[in-house]
């Protein structure tokens, strides 16, 4: 049984808690995780209960404790991350009003064409972001206009994993990285701007302070004590959305390295010296000040992997070497079947939520070994999309993270599909263990970058195989030609 003292990660997911047990130094102990359900109460529009996210919390956490058999008494802290962009409204009584909008919902498209033409240009100049569906800014819009009477009970509103902050501490807080995914904090200053909190009709007595990921906000309250398994007077770190943590998590604290995310979503991310606007991507502060990221995301990534393979009565469940031995049976191109991930609209470098997607070249001869990979190569070319936008000078280090990189077969279509080297990471459960990394610098005062460094597992490099380069360049040309007639079809018709 473990006696040093030990700090927990939780990372707030798109589907479920993960909870990181790390050592004092950072090295991971063990992982556990609970599921909670997603809402879809009409078309375009996603949502959960944020209390399901506490429920899962001390659940996971309890199971990671068990596991690892690590007394509760020797946790000597607790850093948060969590998906970006949820915006939690609570009333006078601190109890949510409504549950919480997803980063993926796409109802505020009327409150995004308003917002454009009347403030896009402040907005940019302000935030270095363009407005769209996925910021919490057109979210509270459309409250505002669709559900009134909740928009009137509102008197506060918390963001990203902010609100398992204050079920854990009774303190209303936020830091750098989730206040901006609000789109109402001024870049040059990382604090709340008065006109963007008027746009979304929000008084500066509706928002809460903001700290850096590292700050301590509080202590375990005497109930989520209970809860947790945990005794009471255990430090509280506010933390960083997900994406950061996992920017922490890789050890990417240098703009030499860029990393890719296979999660529900994808993403490239890369670091840069300023809060720049930059077309088609998303800009947040990095947890190391004062260096910022931006990110080009792509919708549906591993999501799109379970979804066809739920369809083909697969599962995950056991690891991915049932999947990679599938994909290998197939050769590059996917014997002329292309896939577009474009299951819940798209965005970078679209940014349409109309947009629609799916199987293309389609013949009889092909089976599900064809159509697995087929996947996997369309979110890479997806992913291809998204590095188009990004600068790649300077940049010498490319880090695969997250649940879909534990695949072989889909680190490998990566690196031949961008033709570019890339490092599949050991350490997968980068979000989590970097908010535990923030844990242990909030609480014992540790360098977050030095950490972050000292924390970069294993990782087995993967050259791209040159004799794969003329199927994919061509197959990416077919894939950007049909992807301009999916949008120039879908988002002109509705």
């Amino acid at each position: 049984m473990a006696t040093d003292s030990c700090y927990l990660g939780i990372d707030v997911g798109s589907s479920g808690v993960k909870v990181m047990l790390v050592r004092s130094d950072g090295g991971p102990l063990g992982v556990a995780s609970a599921g909670y359900e997603t809402s879809y109460p009409h078309p375009g529009h996603v949502e959960q209960n944020q209390d399901d996210w506490y429920r899962a919390t001390c659940l996971a956490v309890r199971e990671v404790l068990g596991k690892n058999r690590v007394a509760p008494e020797n946790i000597g802290g607790i850093g948060l991350s969590g998906t970006s962009h949820v915006p939690s409204m609570l009333d006078e009584h601190y109890r949510l009003v409504r549950p919480g909008i997803l980063w993926n919902d796409i109802r505020s498209e009327a409150q995004v064409r308003r917002l454009e033409e009347e403030a896009g240009d402040l907005i940019v100049s302000l935030t270095g972001n363009s407005i769209n569906c996925t910021w919490s800014l057109a979210q509270l819009a459309w409250v505002r206009e669709h559900e009134s009477e909740a928009f009137r009970r509102t008197r506060h509103v918390l963001f990203s994993k902010d609100y398992l902050a204050y079920r854990l501490t009774g303190e209303l807080a936020a830091d750098h990285s989730s206040a901006v995914s609000s789109l109402l904090v001024e870049a040059d200053s990382l604090e709340w701007n008065r006109e963007l909190r008027d746009l979304a009709g929000l008084a500066s007595d509706m928002v809460p302070p903001i700290h850096p990921s590292t700050a301590v906000i509080g202590e375990l309250t005497p109930a989520a004590a209970s809860d947790l398994g945990l005794p009471l007077r255990v430090p509280v770190v506010i933390g960083m959305l997900d994406s950061a943590a996992e920017l922490v998590g890789v050890g990417a604290t240098e703009p030499s390295v860029a990393v890719i995310r296979l999660g529900t979503a994808g993403g490239v991310m890369t670091l840069t010296d300023g809060p720049k606007w930059r077309r088609g991507c998303m800009l947040y502060p990095h947890p190391v000040r004062p260096q910022w990221y931006y990110q080009a995301g792509t919708n549906a990534a591993t999501i799109s992997l379970q979804w066809v393979m739920s369809l083909l009565g697969m599962s995950t469940d056991g690891g991915y070497s049932e999947l990679d031995g599938f994909v290998a049976q197939v050769p590059p191109g996917a014997n002329g079947l292309l896939f577009h991930p474009y299951l819940i609209g798209e965005r970078a470098p679209y940014w349409s939520s109309r947009i629609r997607g799916g199987f293309s070249g389609v013949t009889i001869n092909h089976g599900r070994a064809a159509f697995l990979r087929a996947v996997q190569e369309g979110v890479a070319y997806s992913l291809r999309d998204c590095t188009s936008l990004l600068d790649w000078d300077g940049v010498s280090d490319i880090r695969l993270c997250g649940g879909g990189a534990r695949s072989a077969s889909w680190c490998r279509i990566i690196a031949d599909v961008l033709g570019l080297p890339v490092h599949q990471m050991r350490q997968q459960d980068a979000s989590a263990l970097g908010a535990a990394l923030a844990a242990v610098a909030g609480c014992t005062r540790a360098d977050l970058r030095k950490l972050a460094q000292a924390g970069v597992t294993e990782s087995v490099r993967i050259e791209p195989d040159p004799m794969n380069r003329d199927v994919y360049d061509s197959g990416y040309r077919k894939y950007r030609a049909l992807a301009d007639q999916y949008l120039k079809t879908f988002d002109e018709a509705l």
